[in-house]
Formats: structure tokens, C-alpha cells, sequence
């Protein structure tokens, strides 16, 4: 019997031949932890991939008057950021379970086919510090979900948990982010792998690094917008 990778209850309300002999899909989330996961979708904003009905949204068209203008095609992210995503990222992230990732396998290759197929994957990097803090790089894992090609072409110096810090500390911050491998970036499109879509500017600060760098066209998927 399989146990839920949230919250350890029974993934399955009956137990048959299917499951004995091993010959159903594997689910690893039951129903009432899969009915929280809230998901996005109907119209979207052109830019962030934020639920929104007419074109672009707001905070998109300031982006464009900033030194990020142009550097990032489009965002698109498969959960909004509620209460019970922010316990489960809380969960992945920083209690260190790092399979919850395989959760999410079935909507990310959905957003990649749907909006990014054949697009070089590049997972925004931790850094050398956080990544020893936290044991794993949470992108690199939710970007190994998709089953493609993969580059970590980006590497990070330390710069204090971003989650602690507000919009305009985030968007006045110095650009942390290096181009580690420009090789594998050079005339590319490429396609950024996070976490989370908070305010915009880790995407757009490593989407500016691989512009310099001398790659095409930038997009991104995250698993959540907040």
C-alpha cells in the first residue's frame, strides 16, 4: 500500500488485484493532499503566467521599464502559492525532502511540452554555501522531473536567503548570478527552472546574466506563482 509523500495517509481508497500485482500507476499523493494543490489556469498574463485577463499585467509592463527590460520572454508556473503549498515548499525546501519533487513530474512536463519542447533546460542555481546548508538544489531536482537535457550553466555567489528580504531590497540587490559554462548558453534558447515566481527578479537577474552571456531568447517555468 502506498503512502502519501505529504502527509503519509494511504494513497488509495481500495486495495485490488491492479495494486497487488503492481500493475497500476504509482500515486503518490492522495486525494484530499491533491485537492489542496491549487492549480493555475484560464487566462493568463502574456509575461508572468499569473492568472490575469487582459494581456499583460501591470507589474510585467514596469518590468519593462527597468535595466531587465526584454530579457525574459515568458513565465509560465503550474500552482499558486496557498497556504498548503507554502507548508508543502516548506516541506521540500528547507526540511529536506527532496522526493516530494517527484510530486510534480506530471504538471511541469505538461507546461514544457505545451509552451517550451526542445528548449535547453538551465536550473537557477544555490550557492556553494546554501547548497552544503541545504544537501540539494531543489531546482536541479524539479528540472531533472521533465526528462530532458539539462545544463547547470549558471553558478551563484552567496548573497542571504532571498526569502527574508522584500521587493525592493530583492530588486536593488547586486546581480549574483555567473555565466559557469558560456559554451552551452552561446546562440541558445533557454528555458530557466525555479521554485517559486515571487517578484520576478531571481528570473530576471539570472535571465540577464545568460543574455550577456550571449544566449537568444530566455523563458522560464516555476513550479508556483505567488
Amino acid at each position: 500500500m502506498c503512502k502519501c509523500l505529504i502527509c503519509q495517509e494511504s494513497t488509495s481508497e481500495h486495495f485490488g488485484w491492479t495494486e497487488f500485482l503492481g500493475l497500476g500507476k504509482e500515486k503518490l499523493i492522495c486525494t484530499e493532499c491533491d485537492a489542496k494543490l491549487e492549480k493555475i489556469g484560464g487566462a493568463l498574463c502574456n509575461g508572468c503566467g499569473r492568472e490575469w485577463k487582459d494581456g499583460v499585467c501591470p507589474d510585467c509592463k514596469r518590468w519593462e521599464n527597468t535595466e531587465y527590460k526584454g530579457v525574459l520572454k515568458c513565465n509560465r508556473s503550474a500552482y499558486h502559492y496557498n497556504s498548503f503549498m507554502k507548508e508543502v515548499l516548506a516541506l521540500y525546501k528547507f526540511r529536506g525532502d527532496g522526493v516530494l519533487a517527484k510530486l510534480f513530474k506530471e504538471e511541469l512536463k505538461k507546461i514544457y511540452k505545451t509552451h517550451f519542447q526542445n528548449l535547453l533546460i538551465v536550473p537557477i542555481p544555490l550557492s556553494e554555501e546554501r547548497l552544503y546548508e541545504r544537501g540539494f538544489n531543489q531546482s536541479l531536482l524539479l528540472a531533472q522531473q521533465l526528462e530532458v537535457e539539462i545544463v547547470e550553466a549558471l553558478a551563484k555567489r552567496e548573497t542571504g536567503k532571498q526569502s527574508k528580504k522584500g521587493r525592493s531590497d530583492r530588486m536593488a540587490g547586486e546581480n549574483h548570478f555567473y555565466v559557469a559554462v558560456p559554451e552551452a548558453i552561446k546562440n541558445k534558447d533557454i528555458v530557466l527552472l525555479d521554485d517559486i515566481y515571487t517578484t520576478g527578479i531571481t528570473i530576471r537577474m539570472a535571465a540577464k546574466r545568460l543574455k550577456d552571456g550571449g544566449a537568444k531568447e530566455i523563458s522560464s517555468i516555476t513550479l508556483v506563482r505567488s
